[in-house]
């Protein structure tokens, strides 16, 4: 399973503003559900990711014996893709919460 999510900022060892002991790269990430995340990043892909990419989060388990996900950004989207990427999940967003309000508005007695 994979989550899109588009970055607002990255942590990289070669930042001046950053100190590291190690090499990896972290990015924060406003996922499409309006979470907000600190990920790893694919070191592949660390070099080319920019604010404002839209990625796709890896959330598969760690390993077979465990539910715990990964959560590394190992693909970046770009131009037409992103936007029906995001596009896609903020439309089921927005029906969710439709659903949700008339949900509350059936079962309010007042």
């Amino acid at each position: 399973m994979f989550h899109p999510g588009k970055v607002t900022g990255i942590f990289s060892p070669k930042d001046k503003e950053v100190h590291s002991a190690d090499d990896s790269t972290q990015a924060l990430v406003e996922m499409w559900d309006e979470n907000l995340f600190t990920c790893m990043v694919d070191p592949k892909i660390a070099a080319k990711l920019k604010e404002g990419d839209v990625v796709l989060v890896d959330y598969r388990p760690v390993s077979e014996k465990s539910t715990v996900p990964k959560q590394i950004i190992s693909k970046i989207v770009y131009k037409k893709k992103a936007s029906m990427l995001w596009e896609q999940y903020a439309e089921y967003k927005r029906q969710r919460k439709q659903e949700t309000s008339k949900q509350q508005q059936k079962t309010y007695m007042g």
